[in-house]
């Protein structure tokens, strides 16, 4: 199974601030099955945050082990633009990484990975300009390893 998937993208998220940003894509985690428990995902994303996220050309990538999760998974939002660090400019894309409390070194592969591909102009403009759901979930399962 990949750890992208069309009902964990959502292109019009719309959110007042980064806590209701990670609260609205772990919505979609536990929508999707593949978390089971909205509030410790919530707090294990802030929790990890509090040592900063990573943010690369706009796109923030809040992630975290937990116990909220069975299976490893990437829930991505596009937004107006969320401030995740006060020194960096709002990110217009998301992507929350999240991965079960005994998974080894799955989300490190997994955000490497997307840092890797993040390099490259022509795929942070897909991310931008990606028409639907399954478009975008489709080409992050193209190459993720995943």
């Amino acid at each position: 199974m990949t750890v992208f998937a069309t009902e964990l993208v959502d292109l019009e998220l719309v959110a007042s601030d980064k806590v209701d940003a990670i609260t609205k894509l772990a919505e979609l985690v536990v929508a999707s099955g593949r978390g089971t428990d909205l509030d410790q995902i919530v707090s294990d994303v802030l929790a990890r945050d509090e040592l900063g996220t990573p943010q690369v050309e706009g796109v923030a990538i809040p992630h975290a082990r937990t116990s909220g999760v069975s299976t490893a998974c990437v829930a991505v939002g596009r937004t107006k633009g969320i401030i995740f660090d006060p020194d960096e400019p709002p990110a217009d894309t998301i992507f929350m990484i999240l991965v079960p409390d005994s998974a080894t070194d799955e989300h490190i592969v997994i955000l490497s990975g997307l840092a890797r591909r993040l390099m490259d102009p022509e795929f942070t403009h897909f991310l931008r300009e990606a028409g639907s759901a399954e478009e975008l979930a489709t080409v992050l399962g193209q190459g993720s390893g995943n």
